[in-house]
């Protein structure tokens, strides 16, 4: 049985908005968390000797990682080539030059011959030969239309038509490197890719170049007996059945606030030909917290807030405070105090929201447990709105007139 760590979308170098310069280090402290949460995983699989770990893609941000950022991965990559054991690295769209048309920042792995690093920059089927057997791996990069198609295929073309010509030329091709899968050794499929199930996160937003989605019908294949996703940054499994499962480990940090409320962290996975075991383990990242807080109608705006902020858990968090407020009440709350009361996050951004008077009607006719007809609601909103007092009357005969001509239509 092998033993696989499967993790996706370091992003390493992301976030660093969210983050402080290490006065010791100079290093951008989000960096720092990236790295550690890096090491766990290489600590996990050094520690339990796995026989392959698999990198689902997205490595960096972008392409073109500053030299710096570059070390830190391979710094980490390098403990699996010391401890011998060997790594698919797959090229997601962020590991793309050019959104495809350039070769991949993972591509210097094999440039350099890493013993037992394997890099996936195309559709195609390797054949790892580990110490407890053979174990086949088909590698699915991010595929773009420059990947498959080409200028003239696409010329005059909508997106949806571009996508269903992807999907044509994709198929075919997926298809025979599936059919060629040797029936009596274990076979994972890895791609990095949007599954027309997948729930998004923060993906959509960081996303370089237009993808397309691949039907699960693509993956969910008797032949395969796990398929190791890279893509979207939630933790999920689209194939509840697990024959076979079809697993987005997630990304190993957040990256924003989209992905506060999201677990993070990677797989485990036992796997032998028909069965595929496996585990999501939880990574202690570091935590987002936005807090909103409504003190239009607080008589002591600036002492309610810091009192939130007290029983918020801020300690260490990239922490996003955002309050609302009466215009007339700007003055009673002091920014340096927010800051202090803030002091123990590890980074902070504070957002003052006005409310708006028209939107504060106040409707006691319209509490719990009573009902009106429409006309009735209208006249107890109308009376509440001081604004609207001079075209109260107009608005009301108005009201009256279309609903007579409702009457009459019915």
């Amino acid at each position: 049985m092998f033993k696989i760590l499967h993790l996706a979308d370091i992003h390493m170098g992301s976030g660093f908005s969210h983050g402080q310069v290490n006065s010791e280090t100079g290093i951008n402290s989000r960096l720092e968390d990236f790295d550690k949460t890096l090491g766990l995983c290489m600590d996990r699989a050094i520690a339990e000797s796995v026989d392959l770990v698999i990198f689902a893609g997205d490595a960096f941000p972008d392409a073109t990682p500053p030299p710096y950022v570059q070390e830190a991965f391979a710094a980490q990559f390098r403990r699996l080539a010391d401890a011998n054991i060997p790594a698919v690295l797959l090229v997601g769209n962020h590991d793309q030059y050019s959104q495809g048309s350039g070769g991949a920042s993972l591509s210097i792995y094999r440039t350099l011959a890493v013993p037992g690093f394997i890099v996936g920059d195309r559709l195609t089927t390797h054949l790892l030969q580990l110490e407890k057997g053979p174990l086949q791996i088909i590698t699915l990069p991010w595929i773009n239309q420059s990947t498959l198609l080409t200028r003239q295929q696409t010329e005059s073309k909508t997106l949806a038509e571009i996508h269903d010509i992807l999907l044509e030329k994709l198929k075919p091709i997926l298809e025979a490197e599936i059919r060629r899968l040797d029936p009596n050794i274990p076979a994972i499929l890895v791609g990095h890719l949007m599954a027309d199930r997948a729930n998004l996160g923060a993906e959509r937003f960081l996303a370089v170049g237009k993808g397309f989605n691949i039907p699960i019908a693509y993956l969910s294949r008797p032949e395969l007996d796990y398929v190791a996703l890279g893509h979207v940054h939630r933790h999920q499994n689209l194939n509840p059945e697990n024959n076979p499962p079809i697993i987005y480990p997630g990304s190993i940090e957040r990256v924003d606030f989209s992905e506060e409320k999201e677990d993070k962290g990677y797989i485990m996975l036992d796997l032998e030909k028909g069965k595929a075991d496996w585990e999501f383990v939880p990574l202690p990242v570091r935590k987002f917290l936005t807090l909103k807080i409504d003190v239009s109608e607080a008589e002591n705006p600036e002492e309610t807030i810091v009192k939130k902020i007290k029983k918020a858990g801020i300690k260490d968090a990239v922490v996003r405070l955002i309050y609302k407020l009466r215009s007339e009440q700007i003055e009673s709350v002091n920014l340096k105090t927010l800051r202090e009361a803030l002091n123990d996050a590890h980074q902070i951004a504070i957002q003052a929201e006005l409310v708006s008077q028209l939107s504060r009607p106040r409707l006691p006719e319209l509490g719990v447990g009573q009902s009106l007809n429409p006309l009735n609601a209208l006249e107890a909103y109308l009376n509440n709105r001081e604004d609207l007092r001079d075209i109260a009357e107009a608005m009301q005969t108005r009201a009256e007139e279309l609903f007579a001509q409702l009457d009459t239509v019915n």
